[in-house]
């Protein structure tokens, strides 16, 4: 990789990490939760805001046994809490003090993989998310770069075949950017999960 593909790069790691994931609100409305459900993706952040009165969010596997991860704040007046949903599955949360009738449901949604069309053709990454293995089809040459949500690079690698499989056993679990530049210097870009 040369300086000036770092250059080039730079402008679009940052225009990506803007758009890489959705924020949504839930906020507190009398004594119900507003939206009380919400359909979201992998690596999706939920705002969650107290919009006057004592209450909370709580979605901790204490309570829900069957939440796929804890999340959750104590129970005051004007707060904002945020959290970011890095397991598919369903999540139930509460407020504590108005458990019996202030309940909420979010479901994060996983894709198989991520599709999108380019010069009238058509790209795919997957799975998503992924364990060890990446692959990506529909290319026909260009480079891949693999980013933290912190920005670092954790991966650049040429596509050389239509078929590309990375191997990506060695990085942790969590969110990641990626931006495919292709041979005729479009760029692809987006986000994806690891398990």
């Amino acid at each position: 990789m040369n300086f000036k593909n770092i250059t080039l790069f730079i402008p679009l790691f940052f225009s990506l990490f803007s758009i890489s994931q959705t924020n949504y609100t839930i906020s507190t409305s009398g004594a119900s939760f507003s939206p009380s459900e919400l359909t979201i993706e992998i690596g999706d952040t939920v705002t969650f805001v107290n919009t006057g009165g004592s209450h909370n969010v709580n979605g901790t596997q204490a309570t829900f046994l069957n939440n796929p991860e804890s999340f959750g704040n104590s129970v005051s007046s004007g707060w904002t809490y945020q959290h970011v949903f890095s397991i598919a599955g369903e999540y139930d949360f509460q407020c504590d003090p108005h458990s019996s009738f202030m309940k909420g449901k979010i479901t994060v949604q996983n894709a198989t993989s991520i599709e999108s069309i380019y010069s009238g053709n058509s790209f795919k990454i997957f799975p998503s998310p992924f364990q060890n293995s990446l692959s990506i089809e529909g290319c026909n040459g260009g480079e891949i770069f693999l980013y933290s949500v912190v920005g670092r690079l954790e991966l650049y690698n040429k596509i050389e075949n239509h078929i590309q499989r990375l191997n990506l056993g060695n990085l942790p679990s969590g969110i990641y950017l990626y931006q495919i530049t292709l041979a005729n210097n479009e760029t692809i870009s987006g986000k994806i999960a690891k398990k």
